[in-house]
């Protein structure tokens, strides 16, 4: 797949967040107030005084890193960036990701919260994934491009 297509199946896919108080789905490029609504409430739990009005966090998966797993395996690398982000002790909510289409399977995934840019794709690139999604609180979800460093 080249990046102009890759581009546009993330683009065209849900990002299904499941929080304690209710699910969101979130999408590139669109702000979502409810979504931004549950980070201020929960900002005091999650970020230092400084960080509380544009508290970032990110959507990072283990699942099929650019090339199709099995479900075993993906499930496999799932519990390792699982295990990974409790041995971190990062704030983090159970998440998936649906394609529009249908034709990709839906891949779990894990909303970090109180995290900069920089830790999101570090942990994307940990687990050889080609893009995250980031953002702050008031503004859209964004692609997150994953350098190879080799």
């Amino acid at each position: 797949m080249n990046d102009t297509a890759l581009a546009t199946a993330f683009r065209a896919t849900t990002y299904r967040v499941l929080t304690p108080s209710g699910a969101f789905d979130l999408r590139i490029g669109r702000v979502d107030a409810a979504f931004d609504a549950f980070l201020a409430r929960q900002s005091l739990l999650w970020c230092p005084a400084t960080d509380r009005d544009g508290i970032a966090w990110g959507i990072v998966t283990a699942f099929n890193p650019g090339t199709p797993l099995t479900d075993v395996e993906n499930e496999s690398r799932q519990h390792a960036l699982e295990d990974r982000l409790a041995a971190l002790r990062w704030v983090h909510f159970p998440a998936c990701n649906i394609a529009d289409d249908g034709l990709w399977p839906v891949e779990r995934s894990c909303l970090l919260v109180g995290v900069d840019e920089q830790a999101v794709c570090a942990l994307a690139r940990e687990f050889g994934q080609l893009a995250a999604v980031g953002g702050r609180r008031g503004a859209a979800p964004r692609l997150l491009w994953i350098a190879d460093e080799n």
